[in-house]
């Protein structure tokens, strides 16, 4: 769902305040604070990319925060990226403080506290990814939240013109592409997050398990994706494999199985392809049995999948 909002029409006296309100829809749990007494103005445009939520903003100086009382009334489990594109960002999570210039990409948590600082005008992308969406453990990304990434070099030097792009063209991407540009950026986010995971040296167990994950993500469409084969693609053997997903609580065949069932759940929500069938939309996921995928997906969302596409593609309510 598209949203515009501006500050040109209203009266300068009253523009801060509008733009705090504004923001306050776009971004649940927000506060805006004016940090100059000069006249402000802000332009936002914002839309919807399947999961994703991208925000191109220009405006004023100010300072925004998500402070611990504000995630206790709203609660949320998302990663915000932020690119900057003009002027100069202050980023504050967990007590870590970078200064973003054009250029530079930052990520942080929206389930802890944090801020952002603009001392200046700026521009910025901003976009909003669901945690589970990432494949990678929120213990390891915590190492590398609200700290400045450049994008002189490597994957980030591809992530920035790709999210300024998208920014600007996301209006024109509705449809059957959706679904693949969603994916595109979910798989360059994870790419540029597993970058730079490396260069801060995790511990090997982390590292391992960040590349057995995004191995996982590439490979939901083959049925024939076993704990066997990723043991074996990796070097380890399949006892390590197991320990490694204990250590997280988590299982390989519960993993492989949560991810599909999300994948499944997206494209049966997707309005560009309501008639394809259940069974196609569950065997492009690696999940060849019908009668069994019903199950699986009954247990998880607590519906059959007819029930919940008709649901879906009735139109959610977005207030």
């Amino acid at each position: 769902m598209r949203m515009t909002v501006t500050t040109d029409s209203v009266a300068q006296a009253e523009r801060f305040d509008h733009w705090a309100c504004e923001m306050s829809k776009l971004f649940t749990g927000l506060d805006a604070l004016p940090i100059v007494r000069t006249p402000f103005h802000g332009q936002a445009a914002s839309d919807d990319l399947g999961l994703l939520h991208l925000s191109s903003i220009s405006a004023g100086p100010l300072r925004v925060r998500r402070t611990a009382r504000m995630i206790a009334q709203h609660e949320e489990d998302h990663y915000k990226v932020a690119l900057q594109t003009a002027g100069v960002c202050v980023i504050e999570q967990d007590g870590v403080c970078s200064t973003l210039g054009p250029g530079d990409i930052a990520i942080c948590d929206t389930s802890r506290p944090y801020s952002f600082t603009y001392d200046t005008d700026f521009r910025t992308v901003l976009m909003l990814l669901p945690r589970p969406m990432l494949p990678v453990p929120p213990d390891a990304l915590r190492d590398l939240t609200a700290r400045r990434i450049s994008a002189d070099a490597g994957v980030a030097a591809v992530v920035g013109p790709f999210l300024r792009s998208l920014s600007g063209h996301i209006r024109d991407c509705a449809g059957p592409a959706a679904g693949g540009l969603m994916d595109g950026a979910v798989s360059l986010i994870t790419a540029l997050v597993t970058e730079s995971l490396a260069r801060s040296a995790p511990p090997p167990q982390d590292a391992m398990m960040l590349r057995i994950r995004t191995y996982i993500e590439n490979r939901l469409s083959d049925p024939d994706l076993t704990p066997d084969s990723i043991a074996e693609a990796h070097g380890i053997s399949r006892r390590y494999l197991f320990k490694l997903f204990a250590a997280q609580d988590l299982t390989v065949a519960g993993w492989i199985r949560m991810r599909r069932l999300e994948r499944c759940a997206r494209d049966l929500a997707n309005t560009s392809a309501p008639e394809q069938p259940i069974s196609m939309v569950a065997a492009r996921w690696g999940l060849l049995d019908c009668r069994h995928f019903s199950r699986l997906f009954k247990s998880a969302y607590g519906e059959t999948p007819r029930d919940f596409r008709r649901r879906a593609l009735a139109g959610p309510d977005r207030s």
